[in-house]
Formats: C-alpha cells, structure tokens, sequence
C-alpha cells in the first residue's frame, strides 16, 4: 500500500484518520496561553463528531480556555522498539457546551481531580485545523509528496 507522506517521509493522515486515532486514546495534551506564558496539561477526552469534548476545572485553566483564544490538542501514541508511531493535532477555540451536553458528558469524561466534587466546566474544542503524521516502519512502500512542514 502506498500512503502520501511530507517532506519529512512522515505519512500524511487524512482527517478521518485523525478523528479515528484521536478517539483511540483517552489522555492527550492541551495547549493554551495562561497569563501570557504557555500552558500545556494533560486531559482526558472524547470525540464527538469533529470536536473535542473535555473537562476544565473552574479556575485559572478554564478563565483562560474560554476567552476566545486559540489553543491547541495533541495525541499520540509510539513504539520506540520499532520506531513507529502517530501523532495528532487539533487547533481551534475552546466553548463552553451547553448544559444538557454538559449533562450527558460529565458522565463519560473521567477527572483528573482527586475530589470529585471539585467544579469544572465541560469544554469542547471546535477546530479549525486537524493534521496528523504517522511514522512506519521504513519497509512499506511510501510515496513522497510535499504537505509544508510538519508538525512533528
């Protein structure tokens, strides 16, 4: 099978690729700007549709993932014995959900809080932006096309 890849020989996975690896894993990395530095926490998630759905406990993460802002969402998974592996990225704006999908979310998002009867606000990351690479094993067939740089 031949699979398009950029100029780093990285496979170029198409969206619903992305989706499907995405939804592969419950813990990713979500990247946001926190008082003007750089945030970057590990999340549970679930994919719905073409959004990510997760928890913000109420504080400084959740003031600052609702304030129109970009912020971003990284899974992946590797095998450093074979030297393979994907990785997917989400950029986008956090919103808040609606309190009915809050209802029907809060019941499937696991929480990183210790204290479950800490606050949080559901959040769903509407991307504007969904790219994923895969690293393969270097004997399967690859045909080379330029996709612009990569962000692995």
């Amino acid at each position: 099978m031949e699979h398009v890849t950029d100029r780093h020989a990285l496979e170029v996975l198409s969206t619903a690729e992305s989706l499907r690896l995405l939804g592969s894993r419950p813990l990713g990395r979500l990247a946001y700007v926190d008082r003007g530095a750089p945030s970057i926490v590990p999340v549970n998630h679930l994919v719905d549709g073409h959004t990510v759905v997760f928890r913000a406990l109420h504080g400084a993460k959740s003031d600052a993932l609702l304030m129109g802002r970009p912020v971003a969402f990284e899974v992946d998974d590797h095998d450093p014995s074979r030297r393979v592996g994907w990785s997917v990225l989400v950029r986008g704006t956090a919103t808040p959900v609606s309190d009915e999908e809050a209802r029907r979310f809060a019941a499937e998002l696991d929480s990183w809080a210790a204290d479950t009867a800490v606050r949080h606000t559901i959040v769903r990351l509407v991307p504007d932006e969904i790219t994923g690479r895969r690293l393969r094993e270097r004997t399967e067939a690859l045909v080379t096309q330029d996709q612009g740089p990569s962000d692995l």
